[in-house]
C-alpha cells in the first residue's frame, strides 16, 4: 500500500511537472487519527488487481523526465525501491535510441490495454523467458516477422497449418499475446 501511495504521489507530481494544475481538494483533510485508521483499513484490504504493475507506469514516467525532475521524484521512494528504479533507468539509457523507442512504444501499448489483458501479456513475457533457448529464438523470430503484418494478415497467418505445426498451443497463445504489443 505504501508503494501505491508513493506511486500516486509520483503521478500527481508528474501532472505538476507537465505544467498542469492539480485539482484543489474538495473536502478538508480528516484528522490524523482518522487518516491512520483509513490506512490500516486499506492495508487490510486485498489489492483490486494483485497482478497490476505500477512499476511499469512509474518507470515510463520517470525515464522521460529530466535528471533534476527524476531526482526529486525518486527522493520520495524507499532506498531499495529507488535503487531498483535507478538501475532500470540506467540500463534503459545505455540502449541504442532505436531500441529505446521500440521499448517505449511497446510499454505505451501495454499500458493502454485493460489491466486483465496487461496481465495476460506479462504472463506470456514471463513464459517466454522460461523457454529453452531454441524455442525462444523461434518465437522471437516469428514475432519479428509478425510485427510488420497488419492485424488481419497476422490473424490469417496464425490460422495456417504451417504456423500451427511449428508452435505448441501454449506458444501460439504466447505469440498472439506478444504480437498485440509489437
Amino acid at each position: 500500500m505504501a508503494a501505491f501511495r508513493i506511486f500516486t504521489g509520483l503521478l500527481l507530481a508528474t501532472t505538476a511537472f507537465a505544467g498542469q494544475k492539480a485539482k484543489p481538494q474538495q473536502a478538508p483533510r480528516p484528522p490524523k487519527q482518522q487518516q491512520q485508521q483509513q490506512r490500516q483499513q486499506q492495508k487490510a484490504q486485498p489489492r483490486a488487481n494483485p497482478d497490476s504493475h505500477p512499476g511499469d507506469e512509474l518507470f515510463n514516467k520517470l525515464q522521460r523526465r529530466t535528471p533534476e525532475e527524476r531526482e526529486k521524484a525518486l527522493s520520495q521512494l524507499p532506498p531499495p525501491r529507488r535503487a531498483q528504479i535507478e538501475e532500470r533507468i540506467r540500463k534503459f539509457q545505455e540502449l541504442p535510441p532505436a531500441v529505446q523507442a521500440r521499448r517505449l512504444d511497446r510499454l505505451d501499448r501495454l499500458l493502454s490495454l485493460p489491466p486483465q489483458r496487461q496481465n495476460e501479456i506479462r504472463r506470456s513475457m514471463n513464459q517466454l523467458q522460461t523457454l529453452p533457448d531454441d524455442r525462444k529464438r523461434a518465437i522471437n523470430q516469428e514475432l519479428r516477422m509478425m510485427s510488420v503484418m497488419p492485424d488481419y494478415e497476422r490473424q490469417v497467418h496464425m490460422n495456417t497449418d504451417e504456423f500451427r505445426n511449428r508452435f505448441s498451443p501454449a506458444e501460439r497463445e504466447m505469440l498472439g499475446n506478444l504480437a498485440e504489443i509489437e
